[in-house]
């Protein structure tokens, strides 16, 4: 494994995209909405095809929601689902996490799902957050917990074909074990933890999580655990549920939580 290497393993395919676009507020994010106000402005870290962003302009407006990503396709993804659903108080910018172009104290909420998982370190990205958080302020952030994933049905070969997956994640430079540390990371970082959790996915087509994982085995020539995906979630008994768990937490001077007041 070389220590200095970080890739995002699921990459950007059309399978990929489709994959996560099928994500929503309402869905992926549910955790968020008690937190969310109308005139917030709210970072959305990672944001992918951006089907989470519009739901979070959605909820916010008239405040303004800014779409991050490392990934221009994805952005170009984002902005075409946005025009789609007519949101106008949306916007897209590229760049890394590990160091946000935004002036100190500049949104009301940052939110982060299924990022923390593809980064080696998550703590500078964690610590950005912070700073970009006005005091008072709130995050959200979700990835999933890969010991608790739930298989139905299956033989050993999808055992190994999984664990093949996780192998290659981390390999990437990622953690298949991130959510069981959100609310620590959380910590870490300075906010003061306010809920943590777990919930689980499951997929009602197998199919779409298994191709999900196998696109990169394959990519990665390991096509004996990507066939052993695709043949098992092909068969009417197979089942799957992802675990999940998120965390959210204030932005907190000292020992006080104060009242968010919109600026």
């Amino acid at each position: 494994m070389n220590p200095t290497r970080q890739k995002y393993t699921p990459g950007h395919t059309a399978s990929a995209t489709a994959f996560q676009a099928a994500r929503e507020l309402e869905t992926h994010g549910f955790f968020l909405t008690p937190l969310l106000q109308p005139g917030f402005d709210v970072l959305d870290a990672g944001c992918g095809p951006g089907t989470i962003s519009t739901g979070i302009a959605q909820t916010v407006f008239p405040g303004h929601v800014t779409a991050f990503d490392l990934s221009q396709k994805q952005l170009d993804q984002a902005r075409r689902n946005a025009q789609g659903r007519e949101i106008v108080n949306l916007d897209f910018v590229a760049g890394n996490v590990d160091q946000l172009p935004f002036a100190d104290e500049a949104f009301h909420v940052v939110f982060a799902h299924a990022l923390l998982e593809h980064l080696r370190d998550p703590m500078p990205a964690l610590n950005e957050f912070h700073r970009v958080t006005k005091p008072g302020g709130f995050i959200g952030v979700c990835s999933p917990d890969w010991d608790a994933i739930d298989l139905t049905s299956h033989p050993v070969r999808v055992d190994r074909a999984i664990q093949a997956y996780r192998t290659l994640q981390d390999c990437n430079g990622g953690n298949t074990r991130a959510g069981k540390h959100l609310a620590d990371w959380l910590d870490q970082a300075g906010f003061t933890p306010l809920m943590h959790d777990l919930w689980y996915e499951e997929y009602e087509d197998p199919a779409t999580l298994a191709e999900y994982l196998a696109v990169p085995l394959d990519l990665a020539g390991q096509f004996h655990h990507a066939t052993a995906l695709r043949n098992w979630a092909a068969s009417p008994e197979a089942g799957i549920r992802l675990c999940w768990r998120y965390a959210t937490g204030i932005r907190a001077d000292g020992n006080t939580r104060r009242n968010l007041v919109l600026e």
